[in-house]
């Protein structure tokens, strides 16, 4: 019934807005807006056909100071029935977003308009740039797929958020799965935009059971697709820590070793290993670690990191802090991995309690705070590592 509601409503704002301007430009930029559901993507190519168009007309004025009467009402009319459908449609599933640039003029110009004898533009108003190839609404917290030739709307659900991004997973009810989305934050510069879309191009670069999937980038709305795992290893460990098996643990481990033999054979360092980074995938009979979150990765020939990169990873080497990632190599990584290994192992952080002195000597190698007495290759970890164990699970 609300679903209803919310229909007529949108559909009587679409009849509001075409009376005073016509239907004839309605599908003028309905191709920006295909994957929104209908009376809304009428609504939006409309209002946005519009704008622009009003728009093009105030820069035409910018010299002239001064936008005439019919304009400004036209204006403040547009402008008082977006806010309105926004406002109203904020707590549904048509909850949208205003492009940033022109909520930004939206708003100036909400200060200055007069619905009398026309308006006086400021002479620190500036030109406005005009946006006809890109979408200015985007749906907020819910994601449009089309499949066989239908629109499904579904509802994101925020289950995690980081400095850049923030981490949405939805249900996909024609495949009956469930997939995530990566979305940056607005207002980040483009450096930090250009690093973003790294990760997704890295991770879409890897053929790994070990590695998080990646599926598709959208620039428009500076986000991607990708698969959905059960659990960070610190939930899963936490959760689970009292009736994992030795031999459970150990399995996990091999997984991950497995998984940075494989990043670090394609000349890559992650830079950002810790237990929220480190993602499980349940299946009937096992779990899978899957790696994600290569924001930090560091490239062959890369310049977007400064050694000024704010240091990350909570269970990175204490050192970075003075010497900064620009120095970052891989005895670094083996620091972090071996805190990892031991929070799997022992199901905790602080480095305290050790299954055999084997075991605690490895431990003491990998995160020796003088990087020289440290594991020097991947290799060298892992025979360590067995050997630990060859007394509790003969190899």
């Amino acid at each position: 019934m609300l679903q209803n509601n919310n229909l007529e409503y949108i559909n009587n704002k679409y009849s509001s807005i075409a009376t005073r301007f016509g239907e004839e430009s309605t599908n003028r930029l309905i191709y920006l807006y295909e994957t929104i559901n209908q009376p809304l993507q009428k609504v939006f190519s409309l209002v946005h056909f519009q704008l622009n168009k009003l728009f093009k007309y105030v820069n035409s004025r910018i010299s002239n100071g001064r936008i005439t009467a019919q304009e400004s009402r036209d204006l403040i009319f547009l402008i008082e029935e977006l806010f309105n459908l926004q406002a109203n449609l904020s707590t549904t599933v048509y909850n949208f977003n205003i492009h940033e640039n022109y909520l930004s003029v939206l708003n100036s110009l909400n200060n200055f308009l007069e619905d009398s004898y026309g308006s006086d533009i400021p002479k620190d108003f500036t030109k406005i740039n005009i946006l006809e190839n890109i979408p200015i609404f985007t749906l907020k917290n819910y994601v449009q797929k089309s499949s066989h030739s239908q629109n499904q709307l579904y509802e994101l659900k925020l289950i995690g958020e980081g400095s850049y991004a923030k981490v949405f997973k939805y249900k996909d009810t024609f495949y009956n799965k469930t997939f995530v989305i990566k979305r940056a934050k607005n207002g980040l510069s483009s450096k930090e935009l250009i690093r973003f879309e790294t990760e997704f191009n890295t991770m879409q670069s890897f053929n790994s059971p070990y590695i998080i999937e990646v599926y598709k980038y959208d620039s428009l709305k500076n986000e991607y697709y990708m698969e959905y795992a059960d659990y960070t290893l610190e939930k899963f460990i936490n959760q689970n820590n009292n009736k994992l098996t030795f031999s459970k643990r150990c399995g996990l481990v091999n997984q991950i070793i497995r998984a940075f033999e494989y990043i670090h054979s394609k000349n890559l360092l992650h830079r950002d290993i810790s237990p929220n980074n480190i993602l499980l995938k349940e299946y009937e009979e096992l779990h899978v670690g899957k790696i994600s979150d290569f924001g930090l990765v560091k490239l062959p020939d890369n310049s977007l990191t400064s050694r000024n990169t704010e240091f990350k990873g909570s269970f990175n080497d204490p050192n970075l802090e003075l010497t900064g990632f620009g120095s970052y190599e891989l005895r670094h990584e083996i620091f972090a991995l071996s805190r990892i290994i031991y929070f799997v192992m022992e199901g905790r952080i602080t480095l305290q309690k050790f299954f055999n002195d084997d075991f605690e000597s490895f431990i003491k190698k990998g995160t020796d705070l003088n990087i020289n007495n440290r594991f020097k290759t991947l290799e060298e970890l892992k025979l360590a590592f067995e050997k630990c164990i060859k007394s509790v699970i003969p190899i």
